[in-house]
């Protein structure tokens, strides 16, 4: 098969998603699916520190001055929908009709349309500001309205129809494309509804932008292994990215001549040769300072610290892989959250399908 198809819907619980998780693993494993790193168990550094020059026993962690596997925090999530323009309401007024939304007899409930100024617009009592309301808020504003009119009214208010805020999920996914943001919809149902990974996605270099913030999260962690604290729910404007195991890519950033990416060619790029060709070190300064790699997923990434000197001596033998980040800073890397936020316009500008989605959501 030349994908694979989440087959869910948004409403289902949560514990048969888990289930679909698990048998999804399970198939993955027997066809192979969606190119998928190896994940290094926790507190064991073993595999990080392997060899990575060509004809040389000596691992890079000899050579680093530090190794690190960072494990980042991810921001509070908030779990609410707030109404915005083109939404549409179901309001329900008991015995008054003439404040409810419209029916038809053939189509059913019409709603109550969200107009672009931000308001709704009800018989007798005219426009009603709801843009930014929660569903709870707007029914204490409408039972104070209505009660103005009738006493004590009974009214319900939902959501009939999702239309004011979306999401991005594009790169290796069998439909990329916008969606609607329901409040309700988690990372994991938000790949679903694009009918799933292709087989040449990359889950470990996926990653998800939020509010131009790149946000610490393992796809794999999610889809592969089940691990589901990081499952957040979607919000307006985010983007899920699938990059392709066949993107043979490094980034190179901070002070060099021309920060960007990197091509492996022919299936080999040493740091030596990464850095040359971005132009090389910007600054005799610059040289003083730590360089780092940055290897792994953005939720748990190894971080070696190397000296200039030992990138002098040994840069030409320490290979690179897909995804790598070289960071040369004018001071130190004090927090992985500024390192990515000097990453993303880098991943950004890296595809045609993320370029698109920069200037939608500028």
């Amino acid at each position: 098969m030349s994908y694979f198809v989440l087959v869910m819907n948004v409403k289902r619980t949560k514990t048969i998603l888990f289930a679909g998780v698990v048998i999804l693993s399970a198939w993955f494993s027997a066809c192979g699916g969606p190119h998928v790193g190896s994940k290094p168990k926790e507190g064991d550094l073993d595999d990080l520190l392997k060899p990575l020059a060509e004809g040389s026993e000596v691992p890079l962690a000899a050579r680093a001055l530090n190794v690190e596997q960072v494990a980042t925090e991810l921001p509070p999530q908030v779990d609410e929908y707030r109404i915005g323009p083109n939404d549409i309401l179901n309001i329900t007024v008991l015995e008054h009709e003439e404040f409810s939304s419209a029916r038809d007899f053939n189509r059913g409930i019409v709603g109550t349309i969200v107009k672009k100024d931000g308001n709704i617009y009800l018989p007798i009592i005219g426009p009603i500001l709801v843009t930014g309301y929660t569903v709870e808020e707007i029914h204490g504003v409408l039972e104070k309205q209505i009660g103005a009119f009738v006493k004590e009214p009974h009214l319900t208010v939902d959501i009939l129809q999702y239309e004011s805020q979306k999401y991005f999920v594009l790169g290796e996914v069998k439909e990329p494309g916008v969606f609607p943001v329901d409040g309700d919809t988690t990372l994991l149902e938000g790949i679903g509804l694009a009918k799933g990974v292709l087989p040449r996605g990359n889950l470990e270099r996926a990653y998800v932008v939020r509010n131009k913030t790149l946000l610490p999260i393992n796809l794999a962690d999610i889809l592969l292994r089940g691990d589901m604290s990081r499952n957040i729910y979607l919000q307006s404007g985010d983007l899920i990215y699938i990059p392709s195991s066949e993107d043979q890519k490094v980034y190179v950033f901070g002070e060099v001549k021309k920060p960007g990416l990197v091509e492996i060619e022919r299936g080999r790029l040493s740091l030596a040769q990464a850095l040359a060709s971005v132009g090389g070190i910007l600054h005799v300064e610059a040289r003083q300072r730590n360089i780092k790699l940055i290897r792994g997923s953005w939720q748990e990434p190894t971080v070696y610290t190397l000296s200039y000197d030992s990138i002098l001596d040994n840069g030409d033998r320490i290979l690179l892989q897909p995804g790598d980040r070289i960071v040369v800073s004018p001071t130190t890397l004090t927090t992985m959250s500024r390192y990515m936020e000097q990453i993303l316009p880098f991943l950004l500008g890296a595809d045609h399908a993320t370029r698109t989605y920069d200037r939608m959501a500028n």
